[in-house]
């Protein structure tokens, strides 16, 4: 396959300074505010998304989005929002689906959106079943991110001009700036996973925490994973990814809390009901 037409790292020297680069994303995120009490995007995680985007934008044009992108952008990752809760049978709202989709329906996003559904239905006809060992949690890892890649890779599409959904998957691999996104997103979805485990146990999901039989292994594999993606040694250190430098060794630091948290969980509930937690032998 080949490289995205736009999300390559050279020119890097045209690229803004470490302080330039943290006034841009202030601005991203003081512009982004009003988002968290508007109607769309429904998540914080969603407006999040959207500054870092704003961000980029003026890394790479020296121009933000437009509020028409942004608007289109937000109706997207709530339509998204709406699929995945459909696959995951998590209160799905039909009115919500349909809202959304026409919204975009007529727009140059549409033809995206119905790959991105196409291609979201073939990954959840693979989906792994929840429980297992080592490798069966590798395995439901690898399924969670091919979901994560999906769908930065259709923001991306919409979001940085002349990309398809494949350029925008490829760039979580090799542009630093979405590739910090994606481990950024990955670790909000091991903080998720941990805090809603009992819902994802009674919802029969495959997550970080339910993909092996034990919990206590879980959350070692878990830990494991969000060292990973944690680690920025393979980036590159240009300055103007300072900001999400610092970004993502914050959502780290969060993430080794909240799988702290539920290891003493793990441990109060070993205490109240320890037969439930040992294997039959």
């Amino acid at each position: 396959m080949t490289s995205p037409p736009q999300c390559d790292n050279e020119n890097t020297e045209s690229r803004p300074g470490r302080i330039a680069a943290c006034l841009i994303a202030t601005i991203s995120f003081v512009r982004g505010l009003p988002l968290f009490v508007s109607s769309r995007p429904r998540s914080p995680l969603g407006v999040l998304c959207l500054m870092a985007f704003d961000t980029v934008a003026v890394f790479r044009d020296s121009r933000r989005l437009s509020s028409h992108t942004l608007k289109t952008l937000a109706s997207l990752l709530d339509f998204g929002a709406c699929v995945n809760d459909f696959f995951d049978g998590n209160e799905f709202s039909r009115r919500e689906y349909r809202a959304t989709r026409r919204l975009l329906v007529g727009t140059s996003t549409c033809v995206l959106m119905n790959e991105y559904v196409s291609r979201l239905r073939d990954l959840e006809k693979r989906r792994p079943s929840p429980g297992g060992d080592a490798r069966h949690h590798r395995t439901v890892q690898s399924y969670r991110e091919s979901v994560v890649r999906l769908s930065l890779g259709m923001v991306a599409a919409t979001a940085l001009d002349n990309l398809s959904i494949d350029d925008g998957i490829q760039a979580t691999y090799h542009d630093a700036e979405i590739e910090t996104l994606y481990r950024i997103v990955m670790l909000c979805q091991i903080i998720d996973d941990v805090l809603d485990f009992a819902t994802d146990i009674d919802n029969d999901l495959p997550t970080f925490l339910t993909a092996h039989t034990l919990p206590r292994e879980a959350l070692s594999l878990t830990s494991e994973a969000a060292t990973r993606y944690a680690d920025g040694g393979g980036l590159p250190t240009s300055r103007h990814l300072f900001p999400f430098r610092v970004a993502l060794l914050a959502i780290s630091a969060l993430a080794k809390l909240t799988i702290m948290f539920g290891r003493c969980r793990l441990k109060m509930q070993a205490i109240r009901t320890p037969s439930e937690l040992v294997p039959d032998q």
